[in-house]
Order: structure tokens, then sequence, then C-alpha cells
């Protein structure tokens, strides 16, 4: 009796959980599509991705849905099918592709999608002709993968799965390749970057990872957990939709640091730059205390010194060994020692926001990174 009452709330869990997944990713799906884009080129690869997550989104929607109004799904559990397969495979492909794309909107192109939509294809061809030349084998126990070792349909199903587990590592390689170009990207560009990281993206990414591996495995494990399974989905598909479309607000800040800078045609540009320029241009900064101003950008600093971003990114990578961010935070904080000292009447927050800073909690952070110490913990030591 308890074993009944255990499957029919399992029953029902599955049928609700299901639907709300269903659900989920067909509101998902029409928010993608009615999401207004502003024409940038920068955002060319992010409308496109829309309407691809769009139709990835409704056929998972509708797929489910399916399987629950003419009742598809089958009650045996079967080992590591083909199509279970492809789904984790395809669901890594488009993840990746669509949360890089975020990060280098220049990544994604078309021969890029065809080098990785290849292996798609010859799998797919091989396991078709294998089907109707050796019969696809049915696996539901360990015994079973043993019996049928010998059917070639059963070895590319093992190479294919093989070639999911490699996708996760060279995925999950490319992908952190590419939020290191971008954050160095951002640190050569903006002063200050703590709210331009993007975090969301490594978490989606991870749980993207995740989800995949859980989709899997999920076949070795007791059907009762099935709707456990279902609910992370519609966790995972709903809170990377809601992230996703929020990022043209976000790309219409970081657009100049990860599209490249024009090419700079001043006169000044077409001679060679030499450490003594750099000491000219510095001194101007130094005497200006452009650094102390709130926000701002390797750009805005280029146009006080009426120089170009390249030349005065080169400038500061090439002779002071760091990028700008750190160059301009190096600044601020040697200033912030200045008036610590100078000025105990000052807070802390008062210091912070003269040097540059909008949060005390940055200026902190920041000040502990190359002192070692908090502000506080430095001006009580100094000032004994």
């Amino acid at each position: 009796m308890q074993f009944l009452l255990i499957g029919f709330m399992a029953s029902n869990f599955h049928f609700l959980s299901n639907s709300v997944f269903a659900l989920v990713c067909l509101i998902m799906g029409t928010s993608f599509l009615s999401l207004h884009i502003p024409r940038k080129e920068g955002l060319r690869s992010y409308r496109i991705s829309l309407k691809v997550l769009s139709s990835a989104y409704f056929a998972m929607g509708l797929l489910t849905a399916a399987v629950l109004v003419f009742k598809l799904a089958d009650n045996s559990r079967e080992y590591f099918t083909f199509i279970s397969i492809i789904i984790s495979s395809t669901q890594a492909l488009l993840f990746t592709f669509t949360l890089i794309t975020l990060v280098n909107p220049n990544f994604v192109k078309l021969k890029n999608v065809i080098r990785h939509t290849i292996p798609y294809i010859v799998f797919i061809a091989l396991y078709t002709v294998s089907v109707v030349i050796y019969d696809e084998p049915r696996l539901t126990s360990i015994r079973e993968v043993l019996d049928h070792i010998n059917n070639p349909t059963l070895w590319i199903r093992l190479l294919f799965l093989g070639y999911y587990l490699f996708q996760l590592i060279y995925y999950t390689h490319l992908f952190l390749r590419e939020v290191k170009n971008y954050d160095n990207e951002l640190l050569d560009y903006f002063s200050d970057v703590y709210q331009l990281k993007l975090s969301w993206v490594r978490v989606a990414f991870y749980s993207a990872l995740f989800v995949g591996v859980t989709a899997l495995i999920s076949s070795f494990l007791p059907m009762h957990y099935d709707w456990i399974i279902t609910v992370i989905f519609s966790i995972f598909y709903f809170g990377f939709a809601q992230e996703y479309i929020k990022y043209d607000k976000v790309f219409s800040i970081i657009e100049p640091a990860i599209t490249p800078a024009l090419q700079e045609s001043t006169k000044s540009n077409n001679r060679l730059k030499v450490r003594t320029d750099w000491q000219y241009y510095k001194q101007q900064i130094f005497e200006n205390k452009y650094y102390r101003e709130t926000g701002i950008t390797i750009e805005d600093l280029a146009f006080k010194l009426q120089i170009g971003r390249t030349t005065l990114s080169n400038f500061i990578n090439r002779e002071e060994g760091v990028n700008f961010n750190s160059w301009i935070n190096r600044m601020r904080i040697e200033d912030a020692k200045n008036l610590l000292i100078n000025n105990p009447e000052f807070t802390i927050l008062q210091v912070s926001e003269m040097v540059g800073y909008t949060e005390q909690a940055n200026f902190s952070r920041q000040f502990k990174l190359i002192t070692g110490e908090s502000p506080l913990v430095w001006r009580k030591k100094k000032g004994s």
C-alpha cells in the first residue's frame, strides 16, 4: 500500500513539474521574441541568439506538452539513448555559444557554427545507417549493454557519448578563455568594473553544465526522482531567460570596451610615441587629478589628453606595466593615503568619494588589495 501511495504521489509530481516546465519554456520563448533590441551592429549576434533560444525553448515546451497530453512517456528506463545524448550535446552547444556571445559579440560566426555542427551530421548519418543495418539495441541494464557489445549501433552511441564529454571539457575551456579576454577588455577601458563583470554569465554557464550532466545521468536514477530533475530544469530555464533578456541594457555601457576602437587618424599618432611623451601626459594627469573623476574611462582620459585611446592604452601597458584599471586605482589609493594621514577629520567615506569611488566597499577592497590592509587599520597604524 505504501509503495502504491509513493507511486501515486510521484506520478502527480511528475505531471505537475512537467506542466510547469512546459509553461516556463513557452512563456520565456515568447519573451525572447517580444523583446525590442536596438539596431546596433554589436547586438547583431545577440538578436540572432534570442531567436535561436526562442526556437529551442518553444521546441522543448511543445515536446514536453505533447508527452503529457498524448501520454508518450516510456516507463522503461533506457541508458544513454541516442536522442538523450543529442539533446544534451545540442544544449551544451546552444548555451555555450549564447553565453559567449554576451562577452564576445564577434565570436559566433558562420564558420564557427559549421565547424561545431559537422560532428552532429556525421554521428546522425552513422547512427541512421547502423540502425537500418544492425537494429537499435535496447539497454535497460548493464547486463544488456554487455549482451549487445558487438552491435555497431551501441558503439556509435558510446562514441557520441564520449564526444559529448569532450564537448563539456572543451566548451569549459573555450568559455573561460573568452571570459578572461572580456575581463581584460574591461580592465583596459573602465576605472570601475565591479558592476560590469557579468557574474551571472559564469553562474549560468556552470548551471548549464550541471543541468546537462544531470539530464544525462537521470536515466540511471529511479523514476520517482524524475520530477526533482524537471524542477531543476524549470528553475534553470526560467532564471537563464530572466537574466539573458536584460543584456542589451548592460551592452550600452560595455560596448566601447568590447568593440574594436576606431582607427586613430590625428597627426600626433603618425609619429612614434616615446617615453618622454608619456612623462608629459602623465604629468598632466597628476596635475589635473583626472584619475579622481568618478567612472572615468580610457576614452575620457584620452580625450582630455587629446591623444588616441589605443595610444594611451599602449603607454600605460608598456610604461606602467599594468592595465588602465589597475593604474587608475593605484593612483587613487596613493592619493587616498595622503588624505587619510594629512586630514584626520575626513571619514573613510569622504576620502573614498574624493578620490573617485562611488562605493566605500569598493574603495576598501581596492585599498586592501594594494596595501594589504583596510583603510581604517592602515590609518591607525600610520597615525600612531
